[in-house]
């Protein structure tokens, strides 16, 4: 009898265990699902160091967000034209917010931005590297010569 009492246990503990993962792989694929479509952000970008006639960033590069195994959709990019890469303090340049589709989940916000800087300076390192992304909010990822900061407003 007791052995019948143990083994009816164990299948209750085991159908227990399986429901509780299941539910957690189930929310899971729900928080998957909710992080994809459009999100609206603004970008800033900045650089102490800038000290041509009015004090403002010429950047280039990327700012984009990654999924978690690495697919990335782009925010913003610019190549680098030397003295024709254009003045740009903030993204979008007047105000309001910038709204694009991301197809996919998204971990981590990046910025891989260069400052152009002609004649005798070298270009500035405004920002070179991810944050975790943790849903809407401000993310700031810096380097050496500035920081780039993106604020996230929605998603999904």
């Amino acid at each position: 009898m007791l052995s019948k009492c143990a083994g009816r246990l164990a299948v209750v503990a085991s159908t227990v265990l399986l429901l509780a993962g299941g539910a957690s792989v189930g929310a899971a694929q729900a928080q998957a699902r909710a992080d994809v479509g459009p999100i609206t952000y603004s970008i800033a970008f900045s650089n102490p160091r800038e000290s041509d006639d009015n004090d403002l960033p010429e950047p280039y590069g990327e700012v984009v967000v990654r999924a978690p195994w690495g697919q990335q959709t782009a925010l913003w990019e610019h190549p680098d034209r030397d003295i024709n890469t254009p003045t740009l303090p903030r993204y979008p340049l007047f105000g309001g917010a910038e709204h694009r589709y991301v197809p996919h989940p998204v971990t981590e916000v990046c910025a891989f931005v260069g400052e152009d800087d002609t004649g005798i300076n070298d270009d500035d390192i405004l920002a070179d590297g991810c944050v975790p992304y943790t849903g809407p909010g401000t993310y700031t990822i810096s380097a050496e010569g500035g920081s780039v900061t993106v604020t996230v407003y929605n998603f999904g």
